[in-house]
């Protein structure tokens, strides 16, 4: 299972073609790999989910397992625009080691790969612990009785996140429930923060947070789930009434 522990050291390399920012626990061989042929690495792993020119892959290095998250603009003016801001792996990582820090169950990233063009940014990757589990959507997808006491408490689980999430002015724009992962000591792990917003207002960030609840609920209700009872109805509403 991923770590929560708190990097200490991370080696930034240089050059003007590349920016590599890596965990020192990162095996050499991996990491000497990914600087120089990081689009080689990609094509080895096995994917996990390919978006246009985007694509997520799990790689199996020795004993551990990675997640290598290859990040291209969709349009020539999407690259353009893009070019003159953080790069979106550079953006996730910032974001992750943040929540992290604050004690949020998800994987910390182990590398961020930048493309550059002297100043300019252009494709960029990421790389993660793989989470070993299920997803939230397989548990609330089964019918049988036994499945209700499990999802009340996976409820919870996502009503304790949100509230922490509350307190730390954060948003999560893509609460799809295959984005949320129950490893098999039952700890809910949130993953692809890609888009993970931090707000300065609190006003905003419970506006923002209130739309995320409503598609989790949306992605729940299309599992089936059988929450028409009065107390999974309370656990449904509790992280937007608080």
């Amino acid at each position: 299972m991923a770590d929560l522990a708190i990097a200490t050291i991370v080696i930034v390399r240089r050059s003007q073609a590349r920016v590599a920012h890596c965990d020192a626990s990162l095996p050499k061989g991996l990491a000497e790999l990914l600087w120089r042929e990081p689009n080689a690495l990609v094509d080895r792993g096995e994917p996990l989910r390919c978006v246009g020119a985007r694509r997520t892959v799990r790689l199996q290095w020795g004993s551990q397992r990675f997640v290598l998250k290859h990040y291209v603009e969709p349009t020539r003016r999407h690259a353009l625009k893009q070019a003159v801001q953080p790069s979106r792996a550079w953006s996730t990582w910032s974001a992750v080691h943040r929540l992290a820090n604050a004690g949020i169950a998800t994987p910390r990233p182990v590398a961020c790969v930048e493309n550059r063009w002297a100043c300019f940014r252009g494709d960029s990757f990421l790389m993660y612990p793989y989470v070993e589990g299920r997803t939230v959507r397989s548990y609330f997808a089964r019918q049988e009785p036994a499945a209700q006491s499990t999802n009340e408490i996976l409820w919870r689980q996502l009503n304790e996140l949100w509230h922490r999430l509350r307190q730390l002015r954060v948003s999560l724009a893509d609460t799809n429930l295959g984005n949320f992962i129950v490893a098999p000591d039952g700890q809910l792990w949130v993953i692809d923060l890609d888009k993970a917003r931090f707000h300065r207002l609190a006003s905003t960030a419970g506006r923002e947070q209130q739309r995320g609840w409503r598609q989790l609920l949306r992605s729940a209700a299309k599992c089936q789930l059988p929450n028409h009872t009065p107390r999974e109805r309370h656990l449904a509403s509790w992280a937007t009434a608080r």
